[in-house]
């Protein structure tokens, strides 16, 4: 698959010059390619476009969490994450153009981001195994009896969002130990939190992650409508 370059240019606030970012990019290389019906593993071939990825946010040196958002936050219809560069106070996401580089208010940016849980969403919500309203039945159907990528999931409410518990991910975690994990999360986590935000149609984020054995914890926090 050939590679695109993508020249990024993004306006600092105040008095900052304009940073401009070359990047090498697979095109969707940040979406799972496979096939559902296919038994083979779904991230084999992704590890060189996130190399791509671990540099450009190393060479902006930035590492915030990022902003999972549901398909509707997106003029595209397509469910990504947002990872702010510069944030301004009071800003509240609205539908953002489908672009690397978006404005959030007046003087805020960040950038748009396939990611893992990209074409999960797509597939699962044209197979409609994403239940609006209810993230515990999406999670079963689009990752356990859909796409089979786990085995078991169950999820408890915290104060701030939830906590959801998955067994038996088939997904590897090919950015291990990268900044891209630090701002994404593992990519299991990803999906799980871009299934959350889809069903719940909230922005949502990942505060952290404990793994047992085969079995991981993922916390994940519930933005207010409207964005943070």
């Amino acid at each position: 698959m050939g590679l695109v370059i993508i020249t990024i240019s993004l306006l600092a606030l105040y008095s900052s010059p304009i940073l401009i970012i070359g990047i090498s990019l697979i095109p969707l290389g940040l979406v799972l390619m496979w096939d559902e019906s296919s038994s083979n593993d779904p991230t084999i071939d992704l590890y060189n476009s996130w190399d791509n990825i671990v540099l450009m946010f190393e060479e902006l040196n930035i590492i915030r969490r990022a902003v999972y958002l549901p398909s509707g936050y997106i003029e595209s219809g397509q469910s990504m994450a947002l990872v702010p560069l510069t944030i301004a106070e009071g800003v509240r996401l609205t539908k953002l153009p489908l672009k690397l580089s978006v404005r959030l208010g007046i003087s805020g940016a960040g950038i748009l981001l396939f990611t893992p849980g990209t074409k999960v969403i797509n597939m699962c919500r044209d197979a409609g195994a994403i239940s609006i309203g209810n993230p515990q039945t999406s999670l079963t159907s689009c990752l356990i009896n859909h796409l089979a990528l786990i085995k078991r999931v169950s999820l408890q409410e915290t104060h701030d969002g939830f906590r959801i518990d998955i067994a038996g991910s088939r997904l590897r975690r090919m950015y291990e130990g990268t900044i891209v994990e630090k701002i994404l999360g593992s990519p299991i986590a990803s999906v799980v939190a871009s299934v959350v935000a889809e069903a719940l149609g909230t922005p949502v984020y990942i505060d952290r992650e404990e793994v047992m054995s085969n079995r991981r914890s993922i916390y994940i926090v519930r933005l207010p409508i409207g964005g943070g």
